[in-house]
């Protein structure tokens, strides 16, 4: 057994925690802490928050080193060790360790010390004075009120902890326990809009996946605060932040742009139960936490699941048809926009997540596309050609169960290129073209083709980029926008740009990122969208601009947009309500 007893020291933002074990032989002891978390594929570096590190035998003070960034040895003793370290916690994601006097979080892998060889005993946590109004939310296996026990280290680390003030809201999907612990500073709202919708989308959820569940209870751990996002997936919980404005107000009829981002959120991480905590490439089983671990299939991984995520609210019935085709158009408006997506493939994307993807600067929309986002459109091409090659007898959903089934029976993880083959063994079609376009090359997807069979026509217009894409009754013949080519953020003196893009007027014009744009044809920048719609393509305009506290001027000769803006229309909504309505071929 080994035990881990955690205290808060909540004003300096320090968690303290004493590992005790027993050693019966006389060798010494190999610690290391975790250099990344699943699902967040950066290597963090969480041992540059321990303070101090200490060791005791049998109650006496002994030596302890550092031999890398993240591992430490002990002397060669056997008895009783105590192991006692201080980790500094103010990092407000969900990936994390944070503690303050109003609330505490953490993420085990930020927290938690591993002791080679003895990772498959159980592990114990215990918090010892922790305020005395603070309540716990978490999925670790409790054994009494302050006192949680799981059967490995992998385990323990699989679990996040809310710490603090915390409601919690219940209901009951599929036969299981679900709860929502939300903690923050928040307003009143329609706690029963929110139950009854995230019970919705769990059930729609639940319902496409054979049983058992991965889960015998689940937890959604929901921060609130000022203009934060984000979500990480465990195997029976996951943590969330939002925007304490994006909770459903009373009386609201169709969901808001900010609720239906929160319940794509609430639907993304609940997904991932199954496809990645469930199913999961080869090359995390088991996770190597000390380095990188490298795979090309994070488009099936985080892009299905990116697919799915908006299609259960449809699905389900929380957002409309229309509503779900707005969110589509602006997906692959942002797709299209992005230079990059002619510049790496899918498979890249994935393999090189860890240096390009999780470290993006001024030139990532030049060079790289998301897995994430042109994932989801390989998803959503892929399950509209299984239905029309196979005429309707499979989908993908039929794929994902079957990979669900395969992972029940052996618990293997997917090797490379395996995703692939064994999607055209389960549907018994030739696939191959299409993967070679959607993973292997720059090539854009068969989109508009695609969309046909499902009744969807799609169009695209060289619209204004802060249009960013919709739904219409009829395609409009309009006069191209202008586009500068960039990307900018208005203040009160003129635009600064953050982005620039190749081929762009913008570029051309010798405009670098950071470049604060002051005056246009010498009138002051305070509108920037407003002045630039009144220039024509092909006009030359004067740019003032401040480049390193140095007052510059160029000439730019304004370009019309690109076609990239995506308009879906309504062709067919028969054929549209096939491919909506949830698909449970394979059963249960």
């Amino acid at each position: 057994m080994l035990r881990y007893n955690i205290m808060a020291h909540t004003s300096a933002h320090q968690w303290q925690i004493c590992l005790s074990l027993t050693q019966a032989d006389n060798l010494p002891l190999h610690l290391s802490l975790p250099n990344w978390v699943p699902g967040s594929y950066l290597i963090r570096d969480f041992s540059r928050h321990i303070i101090q590190i200490e060791a005791a035998c049998n109650g006496v003070r002994t030596q302890i080193s550092q031999t890398g960034k993240n591992h430490w040895q002990t002397e060669a003793r056997a008895g009783q060790w105590q192991i006692c370290y201080t980790v500094y916690a103010y990092d407000l994601s969900v990936r994390g360790a944070y503690l303050s006097n109003e609330r505490g979080f953490f993420d085990g892998a930020c927290l938690f010390l591993s002791v080679q060889g003895r990772e498959h005993e159980p592990h114990q946590a215990v918090f010892e004075q922790l305020p005395e109004s603070w309540q716990t939310a978490t999925t670790l296996p409790r054994l009494d009120t302050h006192t949680f026990q799981t059967a490995s280290y992998a385990e323990l680390i699989d679990h996040p902890v809310e710490l603090g003030h915390i409601e919690v809201l219940s209901f009951e999907a599929g036969g299981i326990a679900h709860r929502i612990a939300l903690s923050g500073i928040y307003a009143d709202f329609d706690r029963e809009r929110l139950i009854g919708d995230i019970q919705k989308i769990c059930r729609t959820e639940l319902a496409m996946f054979p049983t058992p569940a991965p889960f015998k209870e689940y937890l959604f751990l929901l921060h609130l605060g000022d203009k934060i996002y984000g979500g990480l997936e465990h195997i029976s919980s996951t943590a969330l932040l939002a925007d304490r404005n994006s909770l459903p107000a009373y009386g609201m009829n169709e969901a808001g742009d900010d609720y239906t981002q929160l319940l794509g959120l609430f639907s993304h991480e609940y997904f991932h139960a199954w496809n990645v905590k469930s199913i999961k490439p080869a090359a995390f089983v088991p996770y190597c936490l000390d380095s990188e671990s490298y795979t090309e299939q994070l488009w099936a991984f985080e892009g299905i699941t990116s697919y799915y995520d908006d299609l259960f609210l449809v699905q389900s019935g929380v957002i409309s048809t229309e509503a779900y085709l707005k969110l589509l158009a602006k997906a692959l408006t942002r797709v299209q926009q992005n230079p990059g997506r002619l510049k790496q493939t899918l498979a890249e994307s994935s393999f090189t997540a860890w240096h390009k993807f999780y470290k993006q600067d001024e030139n990532s929309p030049n060079a790289i596309v998301s897995y994430y986002q042109k994932g989801a459109l390989a998803a959503l091409c892929l399950d509209l050609l299984i239905r029309q090659k196979s005429g309707g007898a499979h989908s993908l959903a039929g794929v994902m169960q079957q990979h669900y089934r395969d992972w029940l029976a052996s618990g293997r993880g997917i090797a490379e290129q395996q995703w692939q083959a064994r999607c055209q063994a389960i549907t018994g079609l030739d696939l191959h073209d299409f993967f070679q376009t959607a993973l292997y090359s720059t090539d854009d997807l068969p989109l508009e083709a695609c969309l046909q069979t499902a009744g969807i026509e799609l169009r695209w217009q060289a619209l204004p980029r802060s249009h960013g894409g919709g739904l219409v009754e009829t395609f409009a013949e309009q006069t191209p926008a202008t586009d500068l080519g960039a990307r900018y953020k208005q203040n009160g003196s003129g635009i600064t740009l953050t982005h620039v893009l190749n081929g762009s007027s913008a570029e051309q014009a010798g405009l670098c990122p950071q470049d604060h744009i002051i005056a246009l044809n010498g009138f002051a920048c305070t509108d920037f969208d407003k002045q630039w719609a009144a220039f024509k393509a092909g006009e030359n305009i004067a740019l003032h601009y401040f480049r390193h506290g140095v007052l510059r001027q160029t000439e730019l000769t304004v370009q019309n947009a690109a076609a990239d803006t995506a308009l879906l229309r309504i062709a067919d909504r028969d054929l549209l309500q096939q491919w909506l309505t949830p698909n449970g071929e394979a059963g249960h």
